[in-house]
């Protein structure tokens, strides 16, 4: 390894600091699960045009061997598999090109995202089945797990949390023919025996904590950026900038103030 590489990346500049993006449904509506399908065609035009959308594996890879990723990257990411990524995400995710991982929770793929713990405001939606997720990953979509049941796993026995972590892999990998080596943790809800575990199973990690990929982010806990707080266009165009990393950073620090913990979603 190049001893000065651990310095460089010490010093990256905003366009060297990578963006992952969290969406869940591609629908009409304002709640903070939502985006309008003609916005998110919008956003995924300026992203061709406007920066470099990589595997969530190559930060992982990057981070890992200590190496800066080339300027303006992102990194597309879904929560829980709603049906509405087949029609209103994945055509666009083909015709530029772009790639994208989505993360299941396998006990519900061909129901609905009723869960326990689901918050009131956030109304039923149908997921998913095998047979979208089969075709799709034959696209060249990939899939994550988040978890079998989207339990909080910080709350689960060491015993049941293995079992959460191994099966659910196990069924995607099944399913599709390919490896599932990334997990995102539910509601963001981790624990230092929580990030262990999933360290047995995977090569990395998505959280709800509000940032941009720092040099020396751990791959078991990396920050996303809701595209809830880039509804508007200004921000969404600031990506790579030293004003966008000071804008997410005081929307994390409001959700602090609020008493809103990093591994949970709300209504703003």
């Amino acid at each position: 390894m190049d001893p000065s590489a651990p310095l460089r990346a010490s010093r990256a500049s905003a366009a060297h600091k990578p963006v992952i993006l969290t969406y869940h449904s591609i629908a009409s509506g304002r709640t903070a699960l939502e985006t309008p399908p003609a916005l998110f065609v919008e956003q995924m035009e300026w992203l061709k045009a406007n920066a470099r959308v990589v595997p969530l594996g190559d930060v992982v890879r990057s981070l890992v061997a200590r190496e800066v990723l080339p300027p303006r990257c992102v990194i597309l990411t879904f929560d829980d598999g709603f049906l509405d990524f087949y029609f209103a995400a994945a055509p666009t995710l083909y015709d530029l090109g772009l790639p994208a991982t989505v993360f299941l929770p396998t006990s519900f793929v061909g129901g609905k995202n009723d869960w326990p713990g689901q918050p009131s405001w956030v109304r039923p939606q149908p997921l998913l089945n095998w047979s979208q997720v089969c075709e799709l990953a034959g696209k060249g979509i990939d899939f994550g797990s988040h978890s079998a049941t989207h339990y909080d796993m910080t709350r689960l026995s060491a015993d049941v949390l293995e079992q959460e972590l191994g099966t659910s892999r196990k069924e995607i990998e099944q399913r599709t023919g390919k490896p599932a080596e990334f997990f995102c943790y539910p509601y963001g809800m981790r624990s230092p025996a929580v990030r262990e575990a999933v360290m047995r199973h995977y090569r990395g990690a998505c959280s709800t904590g509000a940032g941009v990929v720092e040099p020396d982010a751990d791959p078991f806990a990396l920050p996303r950026v809701d595209i809830h707080y880039l509804r508007s266009r200004h921000w969404f165009r600031s990506l790579f900038t030293r004003r966008f990393e000071a804008y997410i950073a005081a929307r994390r620090m409001i959700r602090r103030l609020r008493g809103q913990p990093e591994g949970s979603y709300s209504r703003v």
